[in-house]
């Protein structure tokens, strides 16, 4: 799925509806010492060498998640893309 690099939306820091530039989301890298990831690390213990069944699972393609950044004031806010796409191709330049 191709996206324009640049996309006129709703600012919610300017409060009205401004150009904005379009970056794909990347997750930021994960703490090992979160609350949550210790809680799921402490789960998991003790299944280490155990295989579970052999059974295909197929995975429904996932909503992207873009960032947008306001030309005016600067303002980054996350925004997910409509249809549920496998790759959102790169960012074509408008």
């Amino acid at each position: 799925m191709k996206m324009p690099d640049k996309k006129k939306a709703y600012c919610p820091k300017c409060k009205k509806s401004t150009e904005h530039k379009l970056k794909m989301y990347k997750k930021g890298k994960t703490r090992s010492m979160a609350r949550g990831q210790a809680r799921h690390e402490r789960k998991g213990k003790g299944y280490t060498s155990k295989v579970a069944g052999k059974v295909t699972v197929y995975k429904q393609a996932k909503h992207q998640t873009v960032m947008m950044e306001c030309m005016k004031c600067k303002h980054k806010h996350p925004k997910t893309i409509g249809p549920r796409t496998k790759k959102l191709l790169e960012l074509t330049k408008t």
